[in-house]
């Protein structure tokens, strides 16, 4: 009987994520591994000190170890609402935080030639971190701090100024309802008697953008996409057409080559930044080591795709495909 095969591709998400079929699609199912907080106890059939075993896409058990070539791509560690309802210190809450010890071993095997590695992609998600790396660079960022207050904001920044969450860009309401925390323009009078150091939000000079730029990389290519500011607010994310409303950018090389030079810097193969350009040019604003492709031109979803499958797959993909 034939011991089982080898684990040739790792992808740390949810199956059902549009992102992560993206990809798959242009994957064989042998020899590929899906998983992530809420499935791992379904894929990992064991592990050992120099050895897993996992259950790839076709049902079938595959073994990582040192022997064999694999690669490994992170879209999300835990699927959104995977803990939904989990109270602090119960019983379900020690589940989920035992899974997480396993997925933290998993995604720190040294047999797999991560994309981007765990530790280095948790560090790039820190807008600080990011804006540290960027200006070390010479590249162009906002004026940003963060204090306590509002006339100091003021003081150092100009009126208005935009407050951006340092946390999670969203979340869920007592009643259930999800909502997303934008980038907003205020004054000082705004955030009066308000604690801005209780939940910490980064403070940025406000800049008259003429259009954005959403640049997505993958190891040493780039591919941009503009966006119009005409009309749109301070984020452009509250304006629900404009998320339809990029078009495909040749002109803008060179400010995607930055963009690679920074996720390099950052140690991250992966990355959807958005940037804006202003009478003074090119601002870097942020970068999500993780974030989303799918809703820009079909030409540069469908290239990003093919790119990050192509590198998982050590090239085997037809690019033309």
């Amino acid at each position: 009987m034939n011991g089982p095969g080898a684990c040739r591709v790792l992808i740390i998400g949810d199956c059902t994520d549009p992102h992560v079929r993206g990809v798959t699609d242009l994957l064989p199912v042998d020899g590929v591994v899906v998983l992530d907080g809420a499935t791992i106890s379904r894929v990992v059939r064991g592990v050992e000190l120099d050895e897993s075993y996992f259950l790839d896409m076709a049902g079938r058990l595959v073994r990582l170890n040192g022997t064999c070539t694999t690669r490994g791509w992170i879209r999300r560690l835990t699927p959104a609402g995977w803990d939904d309802g989990v109270q602090l210190g119960s019983h379900p809450a020690a589940v989920l935080a035992a899974r997480l010890g396993l997925l933290g071993a998993v995604v720190r095997d040294p047999a797999v030639n991560w994309i981007s590695p765990v530790d280095r992609l948790v560090a790039a998600e820190n807008k600080i971190t990011q804006y540290r790396a960027a200006a070390s660079l010479g590249l162009r960022v906002p004026d940003t701090m963060i204090g306590p207050d509002p006339a100091v904001l003021a003081r150092r920044l100009g009126e208005p100024f935009v407050m951006k969450p340092l946390g999670p860009g969203n979340f869920e309401t007592n009643n259930g309802t999800q909502r997303i925390v934008y980038a907003t323009s205020v004054t000082a009078g705004d955030l009066a008697e308000t604690d801005l150091l209780e939940a910490p939000f980064l403070a940025q000079e406000h800049l008259s953008a003429t259009k954005h730029l959403r640049i997505v990389t993958v190891r040493d290519q780039a591919w941009i996409a503009v966006l119009d500011s005409d009309g749109l607010p301070c984020d452009w994310r509250k304006h629900g057409p404009a998320h339809h409303a990029f078009q495909v950018d040749a002109r803008e090389q060179e400010v995607g080559a930055w963009a690679v030079t920074l996720a390099e810097s950052l140690g991250v193969g992966y990355s959807s930044q958005d940037w804006l350009v202003d009478h003074d040019g090119p601002c870097f604003l942020d970068l999500n080591p993780g974030g989303q492709w799918l809703f820009l031109p079909d030409d540069i979803a469908s290239a990003v795709s093919r790119a990050l499958a192509g590198w998982l797959a050590e090239g085997v993909i037809d690019e033309g495909r």
